[in-house]
Order: structure tokens, then C-alpha cells, then sequence
């Protein structure tokens, strides 16, 4: 797993687990460290299961109540395809990986893409990032 695909897998799963939105989530993990935290223990961490991440990331969040119903199911969908649409963007804006994601989650196409009813995860990553461009421009 590279460390983009870490850091969106955290963001997504924890979404899912919690029924927040993800782009909520990023906001969060932003604020609290957290994607330092995974960054800087991303050797340790790359190798890890979802249950580990979850609990890890609970720990430093204050957070232990898992969601009884999810609204946000579509969290793999999401998995599959933000890592090649952040790696672009990084690339295009030569932003840091966490500038990346917190920039991202915190536009409209990210909060779009966040919502399960937009079906924005349905995308492919071409179109998301010409929608990011687009808005960003």
C-alpha cells in the first residue's frame, strides 16, 4: 500500500465505520495530525489491517462508538480510484500529500465525491480530476 492509498484508505474506512462523511473525516484527521501521525509511522503502519488503523486512529481521535447504520457504504469505491486522482494533483500543484488530500476533501468535488447519493464514486479518476482543475482554476 502506498501512502496515498493509506491515507485514503484511513480516511475512507473511518467514514464508513463512523457514518461521517469522509470530506468531514479529512477535516478531522487534518486538524488532530493524523495524517502526519500515519505519515511519519507509515513503515509500521502500510502493513496493517483496517481494525488496527480504526482502533489506532480512535485512540487519538477520543472516539470509540461505531456507527448502527452507514450512509456512507460506497467507501471501497472511493478507495479504488482517490490515490491516482491525488497523486495527479500533487503532481500538477506540487502540493505535499497532505496538502493533496486536505485541499481535495475541502472543495466542492471532494465533498461531492464524499456523498454516497451524488454517485460521484462512480468516476473515474480522469473525470474527478478534470472537475477539481475545473473548480480550482
Amino acid at each position: 500500500m502506498n501512502q496515498f492509498e493509506l491515507l485514503v484508505c484511513s480516511v475512507e474506512n473511518y467514514s464508513h465505520i463512523k457514518n461521517v462523511a469522509s470530506n468531514h473525516v479529512a477535516r478531522s484527521f487534518y486538524e488532530k495530525g493524523i495524517f502526519e501521525l500515519l505519515l511519519d509511522g507509515y513503515e509500521m503502519y502500510c502493513d496493517m489491517d483496517e481494525g488496527f488503523l480504526i482502533g489506532m486512529i480512535d485512540g487519538y481521535m477520543e472516539n470509540t462508538i461505531d456507527a448502527e447504520e452507514n450512509d456512507y457504504n460506497k467507501y471501497k469505491e472511493r478507495q479504488a480510484v482517490l490515490p491516482k486522482v491525488l497523486k495527479e494533483i500533487a503532481k500538477q500543484s506540487h502540493m505535499t500529500k497532505i496538502e493533496t488530500i486536505k485541499a481535495f476533501y475541502e472543495s466542492k468535488t471532494g465533498e461531492l465525491f464524499s456523498q454516497d447519493d451524488t454517485q460521484y464514486y462512480n468516476k473515474t479518476a480522469e473525470e474527478l480530476i478534470e472537475l477539481y482543475q475545473k473548480e480550482t482554476a
